[in-house]
């Protein structure tokens, strides 16, 4: 058995791929190909699969009720990291499947090992991606995958010391940088950022100061997918605004990944954000603990209602969920 306590796996761990659960396959073939630009690899009436890079499946979406993100597919760079992550699964008693059958290829990876994670999110562990090296039908010169993995998720958690430990004893995740929000004299909402690799955060973690609340239906808020060239952003924010898909934040930039980004809504109620220039962080020269008042430097703002720096206190008004346990697997 590997030494799971004192091997530390971080930089070896990428955002793989996600999972949607959606009845609007139509709503989302529509908006994954001629809103993002990715490359449509699959196409039925119960599934699609699109293409970002060399991954055979980067996103998929099955028919399903949920109009959710079903499950994260995290890439381990061995069998070594994946049995450091087992064996700390084991130590915790959480229950994991091995599964290799269709719902792998579906995946686009050999096998993969899943268990439930924050939230009731499915975590999926794999090391064998499939590779499509055909060239790429895309609306997009290129997106920023590699060993920063696809992108990011940003979740709620009204349990959020649990919600950032379970990431870094998993997979030894590191805090980028937190923001701290405020409503006049009063912090509201508090989001951390963990870094796995070289990407800023592979996952945010966003939590309300004081009373635990929860903001969304879905399991995330929103994902984040980084595309090559300032005109492919500018290019994306055309065809989304022509598209009726609504963008729920204008063109902004943050402060502490310094990405160039916009957000739009997704055909299940989660939002995507499509970015650029988002920093690579040197682990050598990282400042450790820095934290930011405002979650946009400029920009961002939400169109026809309010700007972002205002938006924080009305959202806190309309909180639909207030309290209850939260699930985390340990």
């Amino acid at each position: 058995m590997v030494d799971q306590l004192n091997t530390d796996i971080f930089g070896k761990v990428h955002m793989g791929y996600l999972v949607v659960g959606s009845r609007k396959i139509a709503e989302w073939k529509d908006f994954a190909t001629n809103v993002i630009g990715l490359h449509p690899a699959f196409d039925s009436s119960g599934e699609l699969a699109f293409r970002m890079d060399e991954h055979a499946r980067r996103l998929i979406v099955l028919d399903d009720d949920a109009e959710d993100v079903l499950a994260v597919g995290w890439q381990l760079d061995s069998d070594i990291e994946l049995q450091v992550t087992l064996d700390r699964l084991a130590r915790r008693g959480v229950s994991v499947d091995y599964i290799s059958d269709g719902r792998a290829a579906s995946r686009g990876v050999a096998s993969f090992h899943q268990f439930v994670g924050p939230k009731g999110l499915l975590i999926e562990l794999f090391t064998e991606p499939t590779l499509d090296k055909s060239p790429l039908n895309m609306l997009c010169s290129g997106f920023v995958t590699g060993a920063a993995g696809m992108g990011h998720i940003s979740l709620m958690s009204r349990e959020p010391e649990g919600c950032i430990g379970f990431w870094q004893e998993l997979f030894d995740a590191r805090v980028s940088d937190t923001i701290s929000l405020a409503a006049g004299n009063k912090t509201v909402l508090d989001v951390t950022f963990l870094r796995l690799n070289q990407r800023h955060h592979s996952v945010a973690i966003a939590a309300t100061r004081g009373r635990p609340l929860d903001m969304f239906r879905t399991r995330i808020n929103h994902f984040n997918i980084e595309v090559a060239t300032v005109d492919d952003l500018s290019f994306a924010h055309e065809r989304c605004a022509e598209s009726g898909f609504k963008i729920t934040r204008g063109v902004g930039r943050h402060p502490n990944d310094q990405e160039l980004s916009f957000y739009m809504m997704t055909p299940s109620g989660f939002e995507l954000e499509i970015g650029w220039d988002a920093l690579t962080v040197e682990e050598a020269s990282w400042q450790e603990g820095k934290s930011y008042s405002n979650m946009s430097t400029w920009g961002h703002d939400i169109p026809g209602r309010f700007s972002s720096e205002l938006g924080i206190s009305h959202v806190v008004q309309i909180i639909r969920s207030l309290s209850g346990k939260e699930y985390l697997p340990w």
